[in-house]
């Protein structure tokens, strides 16, 4: 088959050789990095077949797929099951399906539907396998990016056709980057312009937003502001556009992956970044959220906007309903456990924030009293999942008696704590939460109680370490964040002695496996398992942690510190990958409790699993043993 006739077999005249399978796919990524005779080998069984609109391909009650997709035209849905039918993620041409269920040798999670009829290349699951030996770019595609399939645009937009995006382009992935997903030439205009001169150049430039340049700095002004905060203003026809500007937004760079942009929007509740260039001294674009996501009714930003037009813990809680239908719905798309966990953990910072505004808006705080309210823990680390409880403090300064300000400031955290408690976020077992008063500290309190326990270094000192050596600011002012950070943290980068003992006392946890390599269960209300929380991934967390301590790293996140281990003790790629496997693991278990109406634990049964995942799994804590090899050996332990 010629270029030409597959170019116009792609725009939908189907051509007498069509059934060649090795033509159509090996310009779709990654089967265009395939060696032309290996393809040939392992797709011998593969066929082409037509996909009819309303078409079952896959769904849950079908059991584990038997067989690979690769969509050459159409359109291809996953709607979670017992759902109004709101599709939650959307494939088109060049992407390929179900890698999660066929790797891991499970049903999907959700029902895939056919929403655009067209054509697709079918591939046994004998045929995969076959490919994954034969092809190390193959199999590469399948453990390393399996994670990296998420929603697509709904409507393309710009300049590439919907035909041309296939392969990686088509892939919000961590080896796309956004400048893939910019028009060639944004509109930017001056501040000063009058908004109704803005609306009709917006109009005709058919986008959704504006750059706007200012005397020292660049702005965002969008379709929204427009609408909303210019032209239904009182005087529409004098206002300008710097009146209406998002000034200083969140910029990111354009070689920044799709994937990471898609999370810093989840994080931050915004629609939009400034897309900059450290070649050029003038930003290259706006980034909308839309062109991220093919479904915007699931898109993070638009939960995020919800949270904080949200009056009242009802709202909130109807909000917090739908976070286990995200999750799913990005599990099931192959979203790697980091991503999925910083969304979730950035939903869970919007609504602890709404909590708190409308618990403190109204109350009589004095004017000189400044204070943060403080998350630690999971939270901290952005990796919370769907079975979390509270871990949260607050500290204060100002010239107001430490008591009396206590006094003005627990009644208030203790609504906040019982509001998260209705939420959904559990009251702390070990109380620690910012309604008791040992954690509702000023400043001079909070570094007098971390010197202590770093000169002292008692096993209480080394267990509250561990929880407060995770942290950030969630509330209140940051500048006083900062200040309780340099408390402790280059205190405990000196105290070599402290250090050495967290990494004994993180020895104390071993991975879950026994002598002869099989699976160390514990019993829990009447149910054996491995407690994939406390066994599996916090010898990562604690081995983690201390590495960032050591080098006085800010980093706070576990994917982070990894890449912090000197790579002759372990590669961070090994430690990352074995990590991210435990957490995803980890969160599909609960994923599947939610669903099933239960409540969301840690404990799984090793037996319930599958030969394949059992097998990662092992290997996954034989290289969290090897990590606490490398602390013993650092720590002469």
């Amino acid at each position: 088959m010629t270029d030409q006739q597959i170019d116009d077999a792609q725009k939908g005249e189907r051509t007498p050789d069509g059934q060649d399978v090795v033509a159509w796919i090996s310009r779709i990524a990654p089967f265009d990095r395939i060696d032309p005779a290996t393809l040939q080998t392992a797709v011998a069984q593969a066929e082409i077949r037509p996909v009819q609109k309303g078409e079952v391909l896959l769904e849950p009650g079908m059991g584990p797929p038997d067989s690979f997709f690769v969509l050459l035209s159409g359109r291809v849905e996953g709607r979670v099951t017992g759902s109004d039918g709101q599709p939650v993620w959307s494939l088109g041409h060049g992407d390929s399906f179900p890698l999660g269920a066929l790797m891991e040798r499970r049903p999907v999670g959700t029902r895939q539907v056919v929403a655009e009829a067209g054509e697709a290349v079918v591939l046994p699951r004998e045929a995969f396998e076959a490919l994954r030996q034969l092809s190390d770019e193959f199999n590469d595609f399948c453990t390393r990016r399996i994670g990296h399939l998420l929603s697509r645009p709904a409507v393309v937009t710009g300049q590439t056709p919907a035909g041309e995006l296939g392969g990686q382009g088509a892939l919000l992935d961590p080896t796309t980057p956004i400048r893939a997903r910019l028009d060639a030439a944004p509109l930017i205009l001056p501040g000063p312009s009058p908004l109704t001169e803005a609306a009709r150049e917006l109009e005709s430039s058919g986008g959704e937003a504006i750059l706007v340049r200012l005397d020292e700095d660049w702005g965002i002004a969008t379709l929204r502001d427009l609408a909303f905060r210019g032209l239904s203003a009182t005087q529409p026809g004098e206002t300008t556009l710097d009146q209406i500007t998002t000034r200083h937004p969140v910029t990111v760079d354009a070689d920044t992956s799709l994937l990471e942009a898609a999370v810093i929007l989840a994080e931050h509740g915004f629609h939009h970044l400034l897309v900059t260039d450290k070649e050029s001294t003038q930003p290259l674009g706006v980034l909308d959220e839309g062109s991220l996501y093919r479904v915007s009714v699931m898109t993070p930003g638009l939960m995020h906007q919800r949270i904080r037009r949200a009056e009242d813990i009802e709202q909130l809680a109807a909000i917090r309903q739908e976070v286990p239908g995200i999750v799913g719905a990005l599990l099931e798309s192959g979203s790697d456990f980091a991503p999925i966990s910083r969304i979730v953990s950035g939903i869970n910072d919007a609504i602890t924030r709404r909590v708190i505004a409308l618990t403190f808006e109204d109350a009589p705080l004095p004017a000189q009293l400044n204070w943060c309210w403080l998350t630690f823990g999971s939270e901290a680390r952005s990796e919370q999942t769907l079975a979390t409880d509270q871990d949260n403090g607050i500290v204060f300064d100002g010239p107001i008696d430490p008591q009396e300000a206590r006094d003005r400031l627990l009644p208030l955290a203790q609504r906040v704590n019982q509001a998260l408690d209705e939420l959904g976020y559990p009251l702390c077992p070990g109380n620690i939460m910012a309604g008791n008063p040992d954690l509702c500290l000023s400043m001079d309190e909070w570094q007098h109680r971390f010197r202590g326990w770093i000169d002292q270094g008692t096993p209480e000192h080394l267990l509250n370490a561990t929880i407060f050596f995770d942290a950030r600011a969630i509330a209140g002012n940051e500048t006083l964040f900062n200040r309780w950070l340099e408390g402790w943290r280059e205190p405990a980068q000196r105290n070599s002695r402290f250090r050495r003992q967290l990494a004994a006392n993180a020895l104390r946890l071993q991975p879950p496996l026994t002598l002869f390599g099989g699976f160390r269960t514990r019993s829990r209300q009447g149910q054996r398992g491995i407690d994939i929380k406390t066994d599996g991934a916090t010898p990562f967390v604690d081995a983690a942690r201390i590495e960032a301590l050591a080098q006085g790293n800010t980093a706070t996140r576990t994917d982070q510190r990894l890449g912090l281990v000197p790579e002759r003790a372990l590669p961070a790629e090994d430690l990352k990958a074995a990590y991210e496997f435990i957490q995803r693991l980890r969160l599909r278990h609960q994923h599947q409790q939610v669903v099933r109406g239960e409540t969301p634990d840690n404990l799984i049964d090793p037996d319930s699993l599958d030969g394949l995942t059992q097998r990662l799994l092992k290997e996954s804590f034989r290289i969290a043993r090897k990590l606490q090899q490398h602390l013993a050996i650092a720590y002469q332990l």
